[in-house]
């Protein structure tokens, strides 16, 4: 079973809601668009450059969706991530410094660093070589590995902007005593509650001064 679904079936316990696992948003596709950006637009393609995007390449492929790992409907109305060590790259590092100061984030992009810092080698090498091909908008190695790193700034970035509350999002690295079964049931379920709270709160903090 992927990592993500124990996660997120957890998730779903505390809550007591069921997350829509499939979940599609008009605004949420595979391509940088004016009309999904607005002000961060400029932005988003200004990482875009700094990854050693091919423009023409990613004009020509197939629109699509970028489906979230869940999405939890109101009450909460967020996008779930649960990040396995394959995200935390030199790449997703990068994109890091191209956010804006405001947009709302529901974790720490401090700790996110770190893991970046901590993890990287590793988290290129996760994985059979297909993980690491090259893509027609990335087309250099790890390619894939940067692609990934620029469209988790989509999930970060886009959300606050069409009505949705910040992005929530774990690291594999945070929910080790869960993964590992050092704790199960109801330890487990109140250990991921206090994550979530920690979460949740600052979301919340960070939505108050995004309207400020």
């Amino acid at each position: 079973m992927r990592l993500e679904v124990g996660i997120i079936a957890l998730v779903e316990e505390v809550f007591e809601i069921p997350a829509e696992r499939r979940a599609e948003f008009d605004w949420l596709r595979n391509k940088p668009r004016y009309e999904d950006f607005g002000e961060h637009y400029d932005a988003v393609m200004a990482l875009y450059a700094e990854l050693d995007g091919v423009w023409e390449s990613t004009t020509a492929k197939t629109d699509g969706y970028l489906v979230p790992d869940a999405y939890f409907p109101e009450p909460y109305h967020f996008i779930f991530e649960f990040d396995e060590l394959q995200h935390f790259t030199q790449y997703r590092e990068q994109t890091f410094r191209f956010y804006p100061a405001n947009i709302p984030l529901g974790y720490e992009m401090h700790k996110y660093c770190q893991f970046c810092q901590q993890h990287y080698t590793a988290a290129l090498a996760k994985g059979p070589d297909r993980f690491r091909r090259r893509t027609a908008d990335f087309p250099y190695t790890n390619g894939r590995a940067a692609q990934r790193a620029f469209f988790d700034t989509f999930r970060d970035w886009l959300p606050p902007l069409h009505g949705l509350n910040p992005t929530v999002r774990l690291a594999e690295f945070e929910v080790t005593p869960i993964l590992n079964e050092k704790l199960t049931g109801d330890a487990a379920k109140t250990y991921m509650e206090h994550l979530l709270y920690e979460r949740l709160t600052k979301s919340s903090n960070a939505k108050k001064q995004h309207k400020r």
